[in-house]
């Protein structure tokens, strides 16, 4: 709140990403994929079977929703049947409709899951300054700001850890460790980008205080709820079966921390390659 609150007050303003409906092509169709030759870098697919790929007003928020929508769809088709988009050709600049077939994203494996073979993101236009006129104005904004993306926050971590434990982690989202961490504050604070670093630092106090307060053993949400427990039935729980539930969570979060780790460097590895 007080990082948001000196930029809408201090500071240059408060930096609102601007989006546009769609999800944009970030690189070129992999070798032998459903897309090469027809999608290509820069390429805006507007819509996927006749409906828009965005729902409602596209916000930084519901871009991520964008993203996992199609990739679902993508991953849900039969085998053989084709998807029709609709693109925004960035060569041309004219919106053409393509039909697309997607393929096994594992050659020769049946069980492999649909893929078109392209890496998407959101359709950001640019960005927007907000500057308040008076401090109420500014502690609302700051408030807003606050809730929706401790909101969002708590929503993506909840449905991303749900996943996990039933197996099937949200599509299109990827969970980064401390050095996933590390390399995106580099690249922020590398952009010289005054309100970017401030909004970035805002998103981890944020993300740490989600995080922290899960209630799941282990966490300090975890901890509160084994005191309410013991206020509502009146009967200290015991220690051992504490510990042991504290013990397997805490395996849980190693494990998650592992998988992150591992993703991260991977990650690494291809940018750098």
């Amino acid at each position: 709140f007080s990082l948001y609150f000196g930029e809408l007050t201090v500071g240059p303003g408060l930096g609102r990403p601007q989006f546009e409906q769609g999800a944009i092509i970030t690189a070129m169709p992999n070798a032998n994929s459903a897309s090469l030759g027809v999608l290509e870098r820069g390429d805006v697919i507007k819509t996927l079977n006749g409906q828009a790929l965005t729902k409602g007003i596209p916000t930084a928020y519901n871009a991520q929703d964008t993203i996992s929508g199609f990739i679902e769809n993508i991953r849900a088709t039969n085998p053989g049947d084709s998807l029709h988009l609709s693109v925004l050709k960035a060569s041309t600049k004219q919106t053409v409709e393509v039909e697309v077939t997607p393929k096994n994203s594992k050659e020769g494996d049946a069980s492999s899951s649909p893929s078109i073979g392209i890496m998407i993101g959101p359709n950001y236009v640019g960005n927007k300054m907000v500057k308040a006129t008076n401090p109420i104005e500014a502690a609302s904004i700051a408030g807003t700001e606050v809730y929706d993306l401790t909101y969002q926050t708590a929503r993506s971590i909840t449905s991303y850890l749900g996943g996990l434990i039933v197996g099937n982690a949200p599509a299109g989202q990827q969970l980064s460790g401390p050095i996933g961490v590390i390399k995106t504050g580099s690249n922020v604070v590398s952009s010289n980008d005054i309100t970017a670093v401030i909004g970035f630092a805002a998103a981890i106090s944020v993300n740490l205080a989600v995080v922290n307060a899960l209630p799941l053993p282990a966490l300090d949400g975890g901890q509160l709820l084994f005191v309410l427990s013991e206020v509502v039935t009146g009967k200290k729980i015991d220690q051992k079966k504490q510990e042991a539930v504290t013990s397997t969570f805490l395996l849980f979060f190693l494990a998650v921390s592992l998988s992150t780790a591992v993703g991260d460097l991977s990650s690494l590895a291809r940018f750098t390659k």
